[in-house]
């Protein structure tokens, strides 16, 4: 039986960035939930099997950090790419190695992202993150 694909939370309340971080994970082979609001981020943790998530610090309605808790309550994977400074988003409980700044390469959050889950349905390679073939 063929795994089922990944889902990625992508929080991003900038189109374009959410637009691209989204092709990427695609392009990776897994599935995509966007959205732009802490508040839908908790919905959508609720309603679907997340699997990783990309962040922005601050979206429309606040701080990520309410998305962040639940992620590490779940243990699900996550990186907060953000154009906030460290220091804000690090004195919000968030550790700087979960921390990529602005402007970033989507495909190597997915890469990072992979490389932490060795369970994972991709792989890192070289050009990016790829699905596993079976």
């Amino acid at each position: 039986m063929k795994p089922e694909p990944e889902t990625i939370l992508i929080v991003e309340d900038d189109a374009f960035i959410s637009m691209d971080a989204a092709d990427s994970v695609a392009h990776a082979g897994a599935n995509v939930v966007t959205t732009e609001t802490v508040s839908d981020a908790l919905l959508c943790l609720e309603a679907n099997r997340i699997t990783a998530a990309i962040l922005d610090f601050q979206v429309l309605d606040g701080k990520i950090t309410p998305v962040v808790e639940r992620l590490c309550r779940s243990g699900i994977p996550y990186r907060v790419v953000s154009g906030s400074p460290l220091q804000e988003i690090v004195a919000c409980g968030i550790p700087a190695d979960r921390i990529i700044p602005k402007p970033a390469d989507y495909t190597n959050v997915m890469v990072e992202l992979v490389r932490e889950r060795p369970w994972s349905t991709l792989r890192a390679t070289s050009h990016g993150a790829v699905p596993v073939s079976p």
